[in-house]
Parts: C-alpha cells; structure tokens; sequence
C-alpha cells in the first residue's frame, strides 16, 4: 500500500533533451539513406542511357558520334546534367571499327560514365567522394541486316 500512495516524480523535457541529442544521427541517416536513392536512380538512368545507345549502333545506321549524341539527348531528357559526361562506343570484334561499319553479329558496347559530384542532391560527400564516379557499360551485338544475294543457285538435281 505504501508504494501505491507515493508521487511519481515528473521528467518533464526528458523527451525533448533526448530527441535534441538523437536529432543529428537522425538527419545523418536520412540523408545518406537520399544520397544513396538518388545515386541508385542515376545508375538506373545510365544504365537505360547505354542500353539505348547500343540498341541504336545495332542497327548500322548511325555512327559512332550519333550514338554518343543519342546517349547524352536521353541523359538530358531525364533531367541529367551532361557537361561531363563521357560516352565511349566500339566494335568488340573489330576493333577501332565505327559501328556503322560493324558487320552481324559483332559485339557492340556503350560505356558511360558521370562524376557522382554533377548528379548528387547535398553539397556533404556522405556517400561519396570528389572524385567517384558512375560507370556503366551496355554491350548489344550488332543485327544489321545481311544483304540478300543477287544470285541464287538452284539445288543439284533440280
């Protein structure tokens, strides 16, 4: 019974010193938790950036200077700064070769890379550093079209 009858002491503003204390750990977290988000979404858009690119040159139609432009259009389009960025295209198997030139079934690849300083939300480098980039690379082989011969020999025998 006695324990029943005693004062509760009040803490008033324990709550609020706590939180004081926590609220910086807090702000750290969530903002790498963003920095991180918006890293994963630029690698994604790069990503989709390459692969557009490679499934240009597939065709042989355009060069390799076209294809770098389709590259940063589609950067540009999503929101991307494109000041420096670097957009690299070959010929796998025929190296040195335009992509215009590429022959069926060459392997063909798009390599674009984006410093993490042009793409990040904070000026705090809590996830990176000045000099980190994003590299992706996309490879597609080449499907142009064969040409059709002009002059069909007929089976034996026929």
């Amino acid at each position: 019974m006695i324990l029943l009858n005693r004062k509760v002491r009040r803490r008033r503003g324990t709550a609020a010193v706590e939180f004081g204390f926590l609220l910086p750990f807090i702000l750290i977290l969530l903002l790498g938790l963003w920095e991180v988000g918006r890293l994963i979404e630029v690698n994604q858009l790069l990503y989709n950036a390459a692969r557009e690119g490679c499934r240009q040159a597939s065709t042989g139609l355009i060069n390799n200077n076209a294809v770098q432009q389709v590259v940063i259009n589609y950067l540009k389009n999503a929101g991307l700064p494109t000041q420096n960025v670097s957009v690299t295209v070959q010929d796998l198997t025929n190296p040195g070769t335009d992509v215009s030139n590429a022959t069926w079934m060459d392997q063909l690849q798009v390599i674009v890379t984006i410093p993490c300083d042009d793409v990040t939300w904070s000026s705090i480098d809590l996830t990176t550093n000045s000099t980190s980039k994003l590299t992706v690379q996309a490879i597609w082989n080449s499907m142009k079209d064969q040409t059709y011969p002009t002059t069909i020999n007929p089976p034996p025998g026929s």
